[in-house]
């Protein structure tokens, strides 16, 4: 059994109403577990989802916050994947996970909308960086509205 230690994790406390979720869009060779740790080291949880269809059963019923996912997992163009993720998880932040052979024009999926990329077989430190900049892009995101609310 894996022990969250094991990885140096840290687990944040956080109020399960304000839960964040990390979804996992089809099967990349990884070790759920062990993204559920990372995940619930900013005080989110982890699931994945089989399918695009999935992705948005899921966002009708949780906080999704990003959504990880590998074009090629989901036969489709890296273009196409991001703008059916983006359409599923409008709110969610797209990582677009990649082999170091894929050719991905990066400025032009950060114009289409891809948040982040990781490149595959995962490293564990470059995801807890990414899930890092997820935090941070949400709590600016909840600043901005916060203050709107207030003025």
């Amino acid at each position: 059994m894996l022990n969250p230690k094991q990885f140096g994790i840290r687990i944040a406390a956080k109020n399960c109403m304000e839960r964040g979720t990390v979804i996992l869009v089809g099967s990349l060779q990884v070790e759920p577990l062990v993204l559920d740790f990372l995940s619930l080291e900013f005080g989110w949880s982890f699931k994945t989802a089989e399918s695009l269809a999935v992705l948005r059963e899921l966002h009708a019923s949780h906080n999704l916050v990003s959504v990880l996912f590998n074009p090629r997992d989901l036969q489709l163009p890296w273009d196409q994947a991001l703008h059916y993720v983006l359409e599923a998880a409008p709110e969610a932040l797209p990582i677009l996970c990649h082999g170091f052979a894929e050719p991905i024009d990066w400025p032009q999926a950060a114009e289409a909308g891809a948040f982040h990329s990781l490149l595959l077989p995962f490293n564990l430190d470059e995801v807890r960086q990414s899930l890092g900049f997820v935090r941070s892009a949400k709590a600016a995101q909840n600043g901005v509205l916060q203050s709107a609310v207030r003025a």
